[in-house]
């Protein structure tokens, strides 16, 4: 008995300490995301758009999403990859001239990670490359499963911003309609 005790103990130490890693691993990527993307806007303020490469400089970025209750400005990538989804946000369909524009990140503290803390009337900005600023009102903040996409991409509202809650089974999306200047 004195033995399937000390056994147990030993697996939950073992379980313990590969939470441990994976915690830390988790906090690691966040942090290398958030200096991404901090060094991305830098470089988009010190230069003319069209000059700024994506990391791995076989594209430019789209533009610059700013929340502002939120503290959060990021820049966002055109097309969407995982390994994009590491560096900043992403297109993941839609445009802004359409009106059904979806952006996509990881849940990282440094990228959309906060945005489950928005509210309806939430302000939410958008700047293409060319400095025209597009400005959102949350409209709706909802939890679904990740076969609904199809429903976030229909164009019912005109920016939906998507991250995976935590656990990765489902989708957290933050709805936005456009203010009309």
């Amino acid at each position: 008995m004195r033995r399937v005790g000390l056994l147990l103990m030993g697996l939950g130490l073992v379980c313990l300490a590969a939470s441990g890693g994976l915690t830390a691993k988790n906090r690691a990527e966040d942090s290398r995301a958030g200096a991404a993307s901090a060094q991305i806007l830098a470089s988009l303020e010190a230069a003319p758009p069209e000059t700024i490469p994506a990391e791995d400089n076989s594209q430019t970025y789209f533009g610059r999403l700013a929340i502002p209750r939120l503290g959060l400005e990021l820049p966002v990538l055109p097309e969407w990859s995982y390994e994009d989804l590491k560096i900043a946000p992403c297109r993941y369909s839609g445009s802004i001239g359409d009106g059904d524009l979806v952006l996509i990140a990881h849940n990282y503290r440094t990228h959309f990670g906060p945005i489950r803390r928005l509210k309806p009337g939430d302000q939410v900005v958008f700047e293409d490359l060319d400095g025209t600023v597009f400005e959102y009102r949350v409209a709706a903040v909802e939890v679904i499963p990740p076969t609904a996409l199809e429903e976030v991409t229909a164009g019912i509202h005109d920016l939906s911003l998507i991250t995976c809650t935590y656990g990765g089974k489902t989708r957290l999306v933050v709805y936005c309609d456009a203010v009309e200047p």
